[in-house]
């Protein structure tokens, strides 16, 4: 697995993570307990840092990168397939739908989904609570008990498929 020390910014990863092989992390990157970031995502920690949470997923195909402002992704997150994430922060319980685009000086509540192919613009604030789409991203309503319980369930199921793949790719 590329984990890549930059600029002597040396990534680091809680043991009980996962990173797959074919990640690519580097530099100020923190990847907290149960961690996990999946095939062929890359988290790029050179400008500024980096931290992911416990419990939290980055998924095949992202980008996490931190530009004049740090990437900090919460616990509990689900990071979709293909999303991006550049400088911005994202709250506990969330779930970044699939192809999302999170950009610079976003600020995303606790306990939001973001929906798939959502492009939250550069320093929008998400309050706690909101279901966001579009492009531009737009507070279309607030979660449900419904909504929590699948944000919930998609953590604790990727931490465990992370857990896992820990056991059978040896790295």
């Amino acid at each position: 697995m590329p984990i890549v020390e930059y600029l002597g910014k040396v990534p680091k990863i809680h043991p009980t993570a996962y990173v797959s092989p074919n990640a690519f992390v580097s530099g100020g990157v923190e990847v907290g307990e149960m961690g996990a970031i999946f095939d062929y995502a890359v988290v790029r920690g050179d400008f500024s840092t980096i931290k992911i949470g416990k419990n939290s997923n980055v998924q095949d195909c992202c980008s996490v990168h931190a530009a004049t402002t740090p990437a900090i992704i919460g616990d509990n997150v689900t990071v979709g397939h293909g999303a991006v994430i550049h400088g911005a922060k994202i709250g506990n319980y969330v779930i970044v739908g699939i192809n999302s685009t999170i950009l610079d000086g976003a600020e995303i509540g606790d306990n939001c989904i973001i929906g798939a192919g959502t492009v939250v613009t550069p320093n929008t604030k998400i309050p706690s609570g909101s279901l966001v789409i579009g492009n531009p991203g737009k507070v279309v309503k607030q979660i449900s008990e419904a909504h929590l319980a699948t944000i919930k369930f998609s953590a604790e199921s990727y931490s465990q498929l992370a857990q896992n793949y820990k056991k059978i790719i040896k790295t």
